[in-house]
């Protein structure tokens, strides 16, 4: 793709998508969700009739949602800009105009491409703006009102809205969430009672679902490694678990436990194995499905073996 009308950079959401996983990752060692609350009906690829949008609920808005503007259409956009080897604007939308159909119903063809049209110039814009730089909350803010700005030169505010609007509450979140986590006057609770607080505040509760699973896989990801390094037994496992997740949760991961000896047994026997003889063990130890990641299992696992040959005693 040329590098100057549509240099590949961060998608829609510049700044802070790239700061804000980066520095979740550094809090809570959790990827940043996406939002399922902004999922659309609208489909991927293919032409289709458009949903349907059912009329407003009493009481509320006087005008339904526009089934066009949900972030959908942004990652449609971005399917559709991709791998583009047009040296123009001009070339660019003569592919875009020639595509559009596989994409969206043809009903919203005129709309969309116009929406398009504007997200190229709006990416563009985008440029200009300076280097995220998660050691700077304030810089973070000043670059946020920036983006802002530049949303609001090329989109309506219905637009900005529909399109825009769950990424710019989740990067204002993680704003100020970092924030929060780097200032030293607050006590643990103190800090603890703001995140809620922000999280009440920007994040929907499908995200806030997202963050909490997050960190409740990574949590048990932590309790097995200190598991599996300390050579706990079975019942040890299920006992610590037990405790912490409830019974039932025990019992899952003790299944999980199971698969999983289970499946390093089937590779080991696979790996030991000369090339007379493999392909005849894959037929007979692995599924079809479970054959698909053989060699990349293969990989992780010598890597590991390295990785663990290399460390200290």
């Amino acid at each position: 793709m040329p590098t100057r009308l549509l240099r590949p950079l961060m998608a829609a959401g510049v700044v802070v998508a790239v700061a804000g996983a980066a520095w979740w990752w550094q809090a809570d060692s959790t990827e940043a969700p996406a939002s399922s609350a902004t999922a659309s009906t609208m489909p991927a690829a293919g032409p289709a009739t458009a949903p349907e949008v059912s009329a407003a609920a009493p009481g509320g808005s006087s005008h339904a949602p526009d089934a066009l503007l949900t972030p959908n259409l942004l990652r449609i956009f971005e399917q559709m800009l991709d791998g583009s080897q047009a040296r123009d604007k001009e070339g660019l939308m003569a592919e875009m105009r020639a595509k559009i159909d596989k994409y969206l119903p043809p009903e919203w063809r005129v709309r969309a491409l116009g929406l398009l049209e504007r997200y190229i110039d709006y990416r563009n814009a985008l440029e200009a703006l300076p280097a995220a730089n998660i050691g700077d909350p304030a810089g973070l803010r000043r670059i946020l009102d920036a983006r802002a700005g530049i949303r609001s030169r090329y989109f309506a505010p219905e637009e900005v809205e529909g399109l825009f609007d769950a990424e710019e509450k989740f990067d204002r979140f993680s704003v100020e969430k970092l924030e929060i986590e780097r200032n030293a006057n607050l006590t643990p609770e103190q800090k603890r009672q703001a995140l809620a607080k922000t999280e009440e505040t920007w994040l929907t509760p499908e995200q806030r679902a997202d963050r909490t699973a997050s960190v409740a896989q990574l949590a048990v990801g932590e309790q097995t490694a200190a598991l599996e390094a300390r050579g706990a037994s079975p019942q040890e496992r299920f006992e610590e678990r037990s405790k912490q997740y409830g019974y039932e949760a025990a019992q899952r991961l003790a299944t999980l436990d199971q698969q999983e000896q289970d499946w390093q047994g089937r590779l080991s026997r696979y790996a030991a194995a000369d090339e007379a003889t493999r392909a005849q063990l894959q037929a007979e130890l692995f599924t079809p499905q479970e054959a698909l990641r053989l060699q990349a299992a293969l990989e992780m696992r010598a890597a590991g073996q390295k990785k663990k040959a290399a460390s200290p005693p």
